[in-house]
């Protein structure tokens, strides 16, 4: 892609089929706001791992904490990489 994500938006009874929820349980993670309610691929690997989590006995209070401290590491990454190109500028 150019710059520019295109991102497709997708339904729930697809994103049910594709990651093996039912269409209800897509309905509440949405309603609970664990995933967006524009669905689109990145909401679908949510969705998995959500399932993934809930499958190994998270309840879903500790589904919410444990993808709310990803988003946390994956910010503090992308801190952590824009710092070193900072750095790495200005040692040229």
């Amino acid at each position: 892609m150019t710059g520019r994500e295109q991102t497709t938006c997708i339904t729930i009874t697809v994103a049910s089929h594709r990651t093996g929820l039912a269409p209800r349980t897509v309905r509440r993670y949405i309603r609970r706001r664990l995933v967006s309610d524009v669905l689109t691929e990145a909401e679908l690997a949510e969705l998995r791992r959500i399932r993934r989590l809930t499958d190994l006995g998270v309840n879903l209070a500790g589904v919410e904490i444990i993808l709310r401290m990803r988003r946390r590491i994956e910010e503090l990454q992308a801190e952590v990489a824009r710092l070193e190109r900072i750095v790495t500028s200005r040692e040229v």
